[in-house]
């Protein structure tokens, strides 16, 4: 469900999150103030767990498609010449 290398963060922004609800209905008065920022907590928490996200994919084999490991559409595929690398 979850890339394996995102439990450390998403368990962070949990906390996180956990904490700004818990600060907010303490600390925050005004209702419209304190709703405001427990729906922005709760955004960012859903952006962490939709970068981290894993989802099962069937795959068919074919000699006519290239699989790309990304979500979406490969636009080009063109020879480069790369000059510098990265060590």
């Amino acid at each position: 469900m979850f890339h394996k290398e995102g439990y450390k963060i998403i368990f962070i922004a949990l906390v996180s999150f956990i904490a700004v609800l818990l600060l907010s209905d303490k600390f925050i008065s005004l209702s419209w103030l304190k709703m405001a920022v427990q729906l922005l907590a709760l955004f960012f928490f859903i952006m962490v767990l939709q970068f981290f996200r894993n989802p099962n994919r069937k795959i068919t084999a074919n000699k006519n498609t290239i699989l790309a490991p990304v979500d979406g559409k490969v636009v080009v595929i063109e020879e480069v010449f790369e000059e510098e690398y990265f060590k």
